[in-house]
């Protein structure tokens, strides 16, 4: 359990509060639990300002989030990823241009759904590998947009361990936050803000800067390590010890750790992501119950959300959004 610090109040204070019924509190710690926020029911979160939670009270956020880098890196002409051969993908009959379509819809939902409600500079990256520029255009044409700022740029070296070292040279430039996106996720609207409120609580309270991967993948369940849960926003996250390749970290992360995560785009490794599982045996990483990401590959992306509306609502999106500039 963590260890509570509790703001004292002095006989005066607490008899002035009772008489004008401000607002409630414990008896035996004076720790407010029931302050007034417009008369409704439930948890404070104001991002970069304020957390109370009723079963733990007020937070200090120490860590506040100053910026955030997405990287996004794509590959349409991979062949491993189309639907063909014996490689098959749970979303039957597409290939994968329309797959980062669908999925560069919803990350650009879930960003502009964050945003509505709270202020932070965000900026995406787009990282190509082997691209046309065909698709590059309908991607801008896909994100355009006025709240956060588009970035382009090429992989020096082709494959997928070319452009992750891409996204970790450009992450280089980086102030906070990076968050690194392959491009076969689909997110949930509610993914962004719930990652960044995460981090800044989880991160004020455990005193360290996280790891927040945002997908609750199916192998967590066969995976018989010891974890802890915490409450983040909205979502109960737990500690995992593998991820793959869609996760988030800090600059401070990134320098303190930059040899091992390189490492995964400068060694061949089995599987992948290995040096990542390294990190995380130093470096808490959290996943959330309840996913906010999905992975559109081979096995069901989920448990038990309901991940196939989703999906075909970014389709017809992205379908609307070309198909009008087409038009025009």
């Amino acid at each position: 359990m963590f260890n509570r610090k509790y703001n004292k109040q002095n006989k005066f204070k607490r008899f002035l509060l009772k008489l004008l019924n401000v607002y409630a509190y414990e008896r035996e710690t004076l720790n407010i639990v029931n302050p007034d926020y417009k008369g409704k029911n439930g948890n404070i979160v104001k991002f970069n300002d304020k957390s109370f939670n009723f079963s733990l009270g007020y937070l200090d956020l120490s860590r506040k989030v100053r910026k955030l880098d997405i990287f996004f890196r794509y590959a349409p002409n991979s062949s491993l990823y189309n639907s063909s051969g014996n490689w098959k993908r749970i979303v039957p009959e597409i290939n994968k241009e329309q797959l980062i379509y669908t999925c560069i819809v919803s990350l650009k939902d879930s960003i502009l759904n964050f945003l509505k409600n709270n202020k932070l500079d965000i900026s995406l990256h787009l990282i190509s590998d082997n691209s046309s520029s065909k698709i590059d255009d309908n991607l801008k044409k896909i994100l355009e947009n006025q709240k956060f700022k588009i970035f382009s740029y090429k992989s020096k070296i082709e494959g997928n361990r070319g452009s992750y070292l891409e996204c970790c040279d450009q992450a280089e430039n980086a102030e906070d936050l990076i968050f690194f996106i392959e491009d076969d996720y689909l997110f949930e609207p509610n993914c962004i803000e719930e990652v960044l409120i995460t981090f800044s609580r989880l991160s004020s309270i455990l005193k360290e800067d996280l790891i927040i991967c945002p997908t609750d993948y199916s192998f967590f369940y066969d995976s018989l390590y010891t974890t802890k849960l915490f409450i983040g926003k909205n979502y109960r996250w737990r500690i995992v010890a593998e991820t793959l390749l869609t996760f988030m970290f800090s600059k401070e992360v990134y320098k303190k750790n930059k040899k091992l995560i390189r490492q995964v785009g400068e060694v061949i490794n089995e599987p992948f992501e290995k040096p990542l599982h390294k990190l995380y045996k130093t470096n808490t990483c959290l996943a959330p119950v309840n996913t906010l990401s999905y992975h559109i590959s081979r096995g069901v992306p989920s448990i038990n959300e309901d991940w196939i509306t989703l999906w075909n609502r970014n389709f017809d999106k992205y379908k609307s959004i070309l198909t009008s500039n087409d038009s025009q």
